[in-house]
């Protein structure tokens, strides 16, 4: 009798413990990045600093992130999938459609705390990553070392959610700069 408690406490503590676990390494805690991004003083110079504006809404992301040999990360950011619904300027050279899907990355990315439950998510900026189904207006430029990738110009300056009223201030310049590409270009 006295086994089949010690054997049913025992059991009881291991699913307390790996329901625990799992309940912990579902969490994710935000670690944030300081840097010192390019600002810009009005539309003109954030402009003159993108290859590409364009509406639509992002449909998948992925983490990508380099180690070198000794496990430090190299390279870090989120490749989000974005399926452009509307081309407002385009000096890329590369033609790009109504319903084409672009690479775009993101100054975010997440990593396993490996045993240590939960995940850290790395943002710079006080950047917030790209909701899927949300449609976005979006000004970048190509990544120097990946062609196929773009990059958005002065982090939060060149992200706006379109599917919501709220101008998210991260500098005074960002709300007046989604409205004044909003009025410019006709967005809807």
């Amino acid at each position: 009798m006295k086994l089949k408690k010690t054997m049913a406490l025992v059991l009881g503590a291991l699913v307390f413990s790996a329901t625990g676990y799992l309940i912990l390494d579902s969490k994710t805690t935000v670690a944030e990045i300081e840097t010192m991004p390019v600002t810009h003083n009005n539309l003109s110079e954030l402009e003159s600093r993108s290859q590409l504006i364009v509406t639509g809404i992002p449909i998948s992301s992925k983490n990508h992130v380099i180690r070198d040999e000794k496990g430090f990360t190299e390279e870090a950011f989120t490749i989000t999938s974005f399926k452009v619904d509307n081309v407002y300027a385009n000096k890329s050279g590369v033609k790009i459609n109504e319903g084409d899907i672009i690479k775009v990355a993101e100054p975010v990315y997440t990593v396993d705390n490996g045993l240590k439950p939960g995940r850290t998510q790395f943002v710079i900026e006080d950047y917030e990553a790209m909701q899927k189904s949300e449609r976005y207006l979006l000004v970048l430029r190509p990544d120097l070392k990946y062609p196929d990738l773009n990059v958005i110009v002065g982090v939060n300056e060149g992200k706006y959610n379109l599917d919501t009223s709220e101008k998210r201030v991260v500098n005074e310049k960002t709300g007046k700069f989604k409205d004044e590409l909003i009025g410019k270009y006709n967005i809807k």
